[in-house]
């Protein structure tokens, strides 16, 4: 899980996109979640004359951060759930018997 503080407008096959980033932590300089269509956000208005490949922060963008996930991010989400189901059954299964 992550939550996007800063998004960036970028131009692909013709189509708007955006970037999302969360804040990064200590050790980089950007912590880049996933790219979206722009249309997929519902953002209403944009800052005047917006600039592609610029960040803005979503407060520039009238909106609070928002709560979205990484791919990867899902990916081991499941497999740490499917692990502790697994475990679990393991564990009951010497328990039990």
């Amino acid at each position: 899980m992550a939550y996007v503080h800063e998004i960036k407008f970028f131009r692909q096959e013709g189509r708007l996109y955006a970037a999302l980033f969360d804040t990064p932590p200590f050790f980089c300089n950007e912590f880049w979640i996933k790219n979206i269509p722009a249309a997929a956000l519902g953002i209403q208005t944009l800052p005047m004359n917006p600039e592609l490949e610029q960040k803005y922060s979503v407060a520039e963008l009238g909106v609070k951060p928002f709560e979205t996930s990484k791919p990867y991010f899902e990916f081991t989400d499941a497999v740490a759930k499917r692990a502790w189901e697994k475990g679990t059954e393991l564990l009951l299964g010497k328990l039990i018997a």
